[in-house]
This record gives structure tokens, C-alpha cells and sequence, in this order.
């Protein structure tokens, strides 16, 4: 008995220390592997809005069922390609009246839509909008966080959402064009800039 007690197994010192070990071990994992999972989702969510970007260019204006099908299919068409995951996107029904198209996935809402025109620029009578996708979480408390915007006319550009926080896409969801550049951008730089909603955006 004593020579059990004397032991490294036996003594109970040694399963403290081990048991404190493996404590720590899984404090350092739990933040790991958090962030790869939000880094894994964002991802996805910024490669699924450039896909809808690239779907939809060269459609009728305005679009229509038939051309929204088309949209779909040509978007399923890329992510595969690309080997984007797309099992889990949805059609939001019904869909609002001022996007174009919606679409859902678990942690993403996509938003197709006209991208507003510019106050300083001129519009002809045949001027058609540029086309913008935004992507922004459907929850403010799950492992999506940042926001994409991709332009047909513009740079693409993302934002940690701190400022708007958009979430949802019936609760604080963003208007179209809300990852445009500010009229007055005297302050921002080629790297970042701020949108009216004072949301700091990076180029990517």
C-alpha cells in the first residue's frame, strides 16, 4: 500500500496537476476553435454574395419570376464550381418589396438589390441601376458577425458591424446601398472608408 501511495500514478497530487492540465488545454481550445468556426461561416457568407453579384449581372431589367430562376440556377451553377457549400440557402417568402431577391441561410441573410444612384451623378433616361448584393447576420449572439458588400459598380468591401449592427432580416436589416462611400469622403482613405451610416467599411 505504501509503495502505491509512493507511486506517480498513486499519488493523488498527480491527478490534480493532470486534471488541471487538461483544464487548461480545453480553456486554450474552446476560444480555437470559436474563431475558426466564425472564420469558416463569414467565408462562406462573403463567397456566396460573390456569387449572387456574378449570377445576376447581364439580367433584364427589371427582373422578373422567370428571371430570378434563372439567377438561382446560375448561382447553384457557381457555388458548386466554387465549391461553396449551399445545401442550407433559402428563399425568404414572401420576399420584401424593395430587394430584389432574398435569401437565407443559417447564419447569413443575401440581399440582391439596385444600388441607389449617386446624388452627383447624371442619369440619362435609359440609365440602369447598378446592381449590389449585401450579406449581413441573421443574429446578433451567433458566430456571424461581419457584413460584405459587393458592388457591381464599386470595390467590394466588409465591416465588423459594430456601428449599425445590422441582424435580421426583418428586425435592423440594411437598405440598399447602405455599404456606399459617404458624399463627403474628404477623410477616407484607399484602405477604408465610411458609409451615411457612419459604418466603417474595408476594401478587400
Amino acid at each position: 500500500m505504501r509503495v502505491w501511495n509512493r507511486s506517480a500514478v498513486g499519488n493523488p497530487a498527480n491527478w490534480y496537476l493532470l486534471l488541471g492540465l487538461v483544464l487548461i488545454a480545453f480553456t486554450l481550445w474552446v476560444p480555437w476553435l470559436t474563431a475558426a468556426r466564425t472564420a469558416r461561416i463569414e467565408m462562406r457568407a462573403d463567397r456566396i454574395a460573390e456569387c449572387l453579384l456574378a449570377a445576376s449581372s447581364q439580367q433584364p431589367w427589371p427582373p422578373d419570376a422567370a428571371a430570378r430562376e434563372h439567377v438561382l440556377a446560375r448561382l447553384l451553377a457557381l457555388a458548386a464550381s466554387s465549391e461553396v457549400f449551399v445545401g442550407d440557402l433559402e428563399l425568404v417568402e414572401p420576399q420584401p418589396a424593395e430587394g430584389l431577391l432574398w435569401l437565407t441561410n443559417k447564419h447569413y441573410a443575401f440581399q440582391l438589390s439596385a444600388s441607389p444612384i449617386d446624388v452627383r451623378a447624371t442619369a440619362g433616361r435609359g440609365t440602369v441601376p447598378a446592381l449590389e448584393v449585401i450579406a449581413w447576420p441573421l443574429a446578433d449572439a451567433g458566430p456571424a458577425h461581419s457584413c460584405y458588400y459587393y458592388p457591381e459598380n464599386a470595390s467590394r468591401a466588409y465591416t465588423r458591424n459594430l456601428t449599425a449592427n445590422y441582424v435580421g432580416w426583418q428586425e435592423a436589416r440594411p437598405a440598399p446601398g447602405a455599404g456606399q462611400r459617404r458624399s463627403q469622403a474628404m477623410l477616407d482613405g484607399q484602405v477604408a472608408y465610411r458609409s451615411e451610416g457612419d459604418e466603417r467599411w474595408v476594401l478587400f
